[in-house]
């Protein structure tokens, strides 16, 4: 496997924090993979292309944008995912607000074009998952995999990607009763996750200030999310505690303590239950 030396002009510079590999094209392949990672973006961010020399799948993570596919528009968020191929026009544009955070995955070969297809795939357009931790933890098992680069990264790679891309057709599949008092009441308890994960510590401490029963929440959470409440709130807090662990400076004892946790060991327990990685080689594996 070729490991390209520099970043690709394609990549933004336009993130705060990103987690990347990249794998030499060939020409000759039928489904590889060219790059894949994680962004989180800058207030700043948007792209604005003409085209891509490959396909491309991304997935929101959180934060909010906007997006133009080939003319049409659509309003980015949590769960958003998009595919686009090589001369389709697209701009992404992230919130000032509420900065997007992402995935994506470059792809090409001989039967791209075929498997999607065959499993009826819209390119140019964009879909939306209702549950999307399964999509988050192939995407976490595709950039471990592509930073590892193994001999066997390549084949690895592939089939992570072609099961993303499955994944986030299935789970866009089912039909959900937004104005529902049940999804209403499960969207204002995850707005007030998100709005307040640096403070909020406990299940309990969430219901509390839903005005709901954490039992109820939980309900809530397994029929329209994958992740119960608690699983959400630990991954934003995680989330926070990757971007501290990037500043100058900022040990993982010291980033623990500020995150609430005494003890660091169980810090880094926590951290490596979500990020997959101890926080020790966290930075090591981040190309900014």
């Amino acid at each position: 496997m070729k490991e390209i030396e520099q970043t690709p002009d394609y990549i933004s510079k336009q993130v705060e924090l990103s987690r990347l590999f990249f794998i030499e094209p060939s020409p000759d392949q039928e489904f590889a993979v060219a790059s894949g990672g994680f962004e989180r973006c800058r207030p700043d961010y948007r792209i604005d292309r003409s085209s891509l020399d490959w396909y491309c799948l991304e997935f929101v993570d959180r934060g909010e944008g906007k997006l133009n596919l080939n003319g049409a528009d659509y309003d980015l968020h949590p769960g958003s995912f998009f595919i686009y191929g090589p001369n389709t026009p697209h701009r992404i544009q992230t919130s000032s607000e509420n900065p997007l955070g992402k995935y994506f995955v470059t792809f090409h070969g001989r039967q791209v074009e075929g498997f999607l297809k065959q499993h009826e795939i819209e390119v140019a357009t964009m879909a939306y998952c209702h549950r999307g931790e399964s999509v988050r933890r192939a995407f976490s098992m595709l950039i471990e995999r592509g930073v590892r680069k193994s001999k066997l990264t390549e084949s690895l790679c592939s089939l992570i990607v072609r099961e993303l891309l499955l994944l986030c057709l299935d789970d866009s599949a089912g039909n959900i009763d937004t104005d529902s008092p049940a999804y209403l009441t499960y969207s204002r308890a995850r707005q007030y996750i998100e709005n307040g994960y640096l403070e909020l510590q406990s299940l309990d401490a969430v219901a509390k200030g839903c005005g709901v029963e954490a039992a109820y929440l939980c309900r809530l959470f397994a029929r329209f999310h994958d992740e119960s409440p608690y699983q959400f709130l630990t991954r934003l807090r995680m989330d926070h505690a990757s971007r501290l662990l990037l500043e100058d400076g900022s040990s993982v004892r010291s980033v623990a303590q500020r995150m609430g946790y005494k003890d660091p060991f169980h810090f880094s327990r926590v951290f490596k239950s979500v990020h997959r990685i101890p926080p020790s080689k966290f930075r090591n594996s981040l190309y900014s």
